[in-house]
């Protein structure tokens, strides 16, 4: 048996010592050192490689990049999930008021808050609101075409008995902002002071003027995941009383099914709207107090950039009515017309073609003109 294994370990020994076998040994180990060698450089060199050149990098880099990936998976994984805080505040309701007839009543800003909250589905319960306040109007020199009221002592007290009320029903409101102008600066103003109280993580946000009251149900969760996955949707309109009309094209059609389409009309009344649109596209654009007087044109001139897509296609029943709380139009400005609120003389070409167009007895109204 000893001698067996003697016999063995010689040959084992003849065999490793013998010429053939140091060749294949050395082979080996050439080879492992020249893939090491090269794998090192390989390395080095993207290291060093100019970003504009990584579209050359071989088979070995894309395998390191790879790894890379796999690690940046990883890190992503444990990133924390944008928190239930950070999605809530992630669209904010808007609600803009100036003094009305209807004032110290809370009655007409209360319609549109309610319909926000029945009609909007998916709007998560605690989204942000801001209320704004504008300022009493100076009385100009030239009163003609000036409807709003203006500043007496009357018109006062009214305003500063909206305020208080105002405050004392959402002192309990943590998502309720009431942001009230301490001089008369217009709708566009009172936006962009909205848009400078946002927080970081508010994204989008919805226009209600203070008597355009939601009458019909909108699936905001549906707007949102499509403006999400949509960039080139920045604005959303809704229908009112009066037909959509010169359509722009490039539709969208969400995962849900509902249907939105650009037209050639802007407008600054209910509407959704991605927060950076209007800091970086409209805001910039706009002079006048109310947005859609500068907007217009630039939406016929550009309209698959600048045109709002249209909720269901901008058919149906209207999803807003207007009730006119300024009584600005038809038979209410004529009510106040008639009880000497209004001079005759203060009524534009453009006030009156309403008017008529309304249905006011003209002949009736021109008796006021000595007025």
């Amino acid at each position: 048996m000893n001698d067996t294994n003697t016999r063995r370990d010689s040959s084992s020994r003849s065999l490793a010592c013998s010429p053939l076998s140091a060749a294949i040994l050395n082979r080996r180990f050439l080879r492992r050192l020249i893939i090491a060698l090269l794998t090192s450089a390989v390395a080095w060199n993207q290291f060093f490689q100019p970003v504009d050149r990584l579209d050359k990098l071989t088979l070995n880099t894309t395998i390191i990049s790879s790894v890379e990936k796999k690690h940046a998976e990883s890190d992503n994984d444990h990133k924390d999930p944008p928190s239930p805080a950070s999605a809530t505040r992630k669209t904010a309701v808007v609600i803009f008021t100036h003094l009305i007839n209807a004032h110290p009543s809370l009655d007409p800003l209360m319609t549109i808050y309610n319909g926000t909250k029945r009609y909007l589905n998916g709007l998560p319960e605690k989204a942000p609101y801001f209320i704004t306040v504008d300022g009493i109007k100076d009385i100009p020199k030239n009163m003609e075409g000036e409807l709003f009221l203006m500043e007496n002592q009357e018109n006062r007290n009214k305003y500063d008995e909206y305020i208080r009320q105002l405050q004392i029903h959402f002192k309990d409101h943590d998502n309720v902002k009431i942001l009230i102008a301490g001089k008369n600066i217009g709708l566009a103003n009172n936006i962009r002071r909205v848009i400078d109280n946002l927080s970081p993580d508010t994204k989008y946000m919805y226009f209600f003027q203070h008597d355009l009251p939601l009458v019909r149900e909108i699936n905001h969760t549906d707007i949102l995941v499509t403006a999400e996955a949509n960039v080139k949707m920045r604005l959303v309109g809704f229908k009112g009383d009066d037909p959509i009309q010169r359509p722009c094209g490039d539709d969208i059609v969400s995962e849900s099914g509902i249907f939105y389409r650009r037209f050639k009309l802007w407008t600054d009344r209910n509407h959704f709207a991605r927060i950076d649109h209007y800091k970086n596209d409209i805001l910039p654009r706009v002079t006048s107090v109310f947005p859609e007087d500068n907007m217009h044109k630039p939406t016929r001139l550009n309209c698959t950039y600048f045109a709002p897509y249209y909720y269901e296609g901008g058919k149906g029943d209207p999803y807003y009515k207007h009730t006119d709380a300024s009584e600005r139009y038809g038979f209410k400005l004529f009510e106040r017309v008639k009880r000497g609120e209004v001079a005759y003389s203060s009524l534009s070409k453009v006030n009156i073609m309403v008017m008529e167009r309304m249905g006011v007895n003209m002949t009736e109204l021109e008796t006021y003109k000595s007025g």
